[in-house]
């Protein structure tokens, strides 16, 4: 007995996927992309799968999420519940996306998001050494702390820590920390507090 909805044509479910009730799943998307030794895909109740995507064994994707048309889970990556990732987004190899976050930017390999973060932005790893092989090599990745926003087309580059609580605006590249209750405006890092409620994370 099956427990997800089609709402088109084209759309292949892999036998060894585990798949919660109440999913439904959008035109010629692919749920079960790869081997199955790489790991179970797990999807819980009530998710919303769009139309052409593409979600690998390996994948967590919780209760509630919402995973828009175009877009591609990577193997070992999580999707926390009530999770929105818009339309045409990449979350890539074990990447950790927390509860109650809205993704509109790529995810990189093995950043990680934590709960209620808004995030609009993308994601370079250092890549100092061009000579080391670009698949294979693992460098660190960001980590975004609860409540965060990361504005469209902020750049994060390597591991940079973001948060809790802080504010990056649209354009901004992020070289280093951006510590607690913290806004990057224009280069410059200030307290929240300083830019009279203009702009404020998603902290309560």
């Amino acid at each position: 007995m099956k427990n997800h909805e089609a709402l088109g044509n084209g759309i292949f479910v892999h036998k060894e996927v585990k798949i919660g009730k109440n999913v439904t799943i959008g035109h010629s998307s692919c749920i079960g992309f790869g081997d199955p030794k790489d790991g179970d895909l797990i999807i819980e109740d009530n998710v919303k799968i769009g139309a052409f995507c593409v979600i690998h064994f390996g994948a967590i994707i919780r209760e509630s999420a919402d995973i828009d048309h175009k877009c591609v889970i990577g193997i070992e990556a999580e999707i926390g519940r009530n999770t929105k990732i818009l339309s045409g987004k990449e979350v890539t190899y074990k990447a950790k996306i927390g509860d109650n976050c809205i993704i509109g930017g790529n995810v990189a390999d093995r950043t990680i998001i934590e709960n209620d973060v808004t995030y609009f932005g993308e994601i370079a790893h250092s890549h100092r050494d061009a000579s080391r092989d670009w698949d294979t090599t693992e460098e660190p990745s960001p980590i975004i702390y609860k409540g965060s926003v990361i504005g469209v087309n902020a750049l994060i580059i390597g591991p940079r820590k973001i948060g809790p609580c802080a504010y990056v605006g649209a354009g901004e590249i992020v070289r280093t920390d951006v510590g607690k209750g913290i806004a990057l405006m224009k280069g410059e890092m200030k307290p929240l507090s300083a830019h009279r409620r203009m702009f404020k994370s998603r902290c309560k």
